[in-house]
């Protein structure tokens, strides 16, 4: 009977003893006093990988609508001039000749999105890629052109798309009252489209701390600001040092073109 009892004084004292060595040592360590904001901004991960994902989120939806552009736009285009011979207003002549220069346009953008989502996806995939907080980081910080490029050629593509199928579903069914309401419908989706794209523009990659407050990743308020970004880094690159005679040459190629055919267009819708 003393022996059990003894046995059990024993357990009981190591119980005890074990729970205060535990305890004891629960002191915080100096390094855990160490902000949580300060610590996350010190780790850094490859996000490489979700970066191309990212791109070929954008290469597959603008490789789908430049196929489509084909057939609609260039294989089966809408007459200059009404087959009918009816008298259109001026309104309708603009639609009709600017039908197959908005679809040249809206290809080649679509183009040129795939050709930025490609190289960049490249680049990516090939080369070592370094560390970033985030895949926003490692977009700004290495692939800012590419990211807006493809976005801003993808998305002016895709309303000019819904524009050529206002355009088109207006002469299929002979214009009138008919021809508005269907083309009211197109109109319609690509004022949504630009809404909702608006709202992703703002709401950007979420927000951060910073020593001046909470800042948020995005490009702007609107589209408008995407574009506008996409052009000052353009501006930029072929500044300086950075000047780049093919680069700059297409672009001002680009805009001799463009206004050569808006004047053709407006000139011929007098007459």
């Amino acid at each position: 009977m003393k022996l059990g009892r003894r046995c059990f004084s024993v357990l009981i004292l190591g119980f005890v003893t074990s729970s205060f060595s535990v305890s004891a040592f629960r002191i915080p360590l100096p390094f855990s006093t160490m902000s949580t904001a300060a610590t996350a901004a010190l780790v850094q991960h490859q996000f490489a990988p979700q970066a191309a994902e990212l791109f070929n989120n954008m290469k597959t939806p603008a490789s789908i609508i430049a196929g489509a552009m084909v057939p609609l736009g260039l294989l089966a285009p809408v007459l200059i001039q009404n087959p009918d011979g009816k008298p259109e207003s001026r309104i309708e002549t603009l639609m009709r000749r600017s039908y197959t220069p908005v679809t040249v346009i809206a290809l080649l953008s679509e183009f040129i999105s795939v050709v930025f989502a490609t190289v960049a996806v490249n680049q990516l995939t090939e080369t070592i890629v370094q560390p970033a907080a985030s895949v926003w980081d490692l977009i700004q910080r290495d692939y800012d052109l590419s990211w807006a490029g493809t976005n801003a050629h993808f998305m002016f593509g895709m309303f000019s798309f819904a524009y050529l199928i206002a355009v088109r579903s207006y002469f299929n069914v002979g214009g009138g009252l008919l021809g508005r309401g269907v083309a009211g419908l197109a109109t319609a989706a690509l004022l949504y489209m630009v809404s909702i794209i608006n709202r992703g523009v703002a709401s950007g990659s979420g927000v951060v701390a910073s020593g001046s407050g909470d800042k948020r990743l995005s490009y702007g308020t609107s589209v408008l600001s995407l574009f506008r970004h996409y052009g000052g880094l353009i501006l930029a690159r072929n500044s300086g040092r950075g000047f780049r005679p093919l680069e700059l040459g297409a672009v001002a190629l680009m805009v001799v073109s463009l206004i050569t055919v808006v004047w053709a267009i407006l000139q011929e819708s007098k007459e």
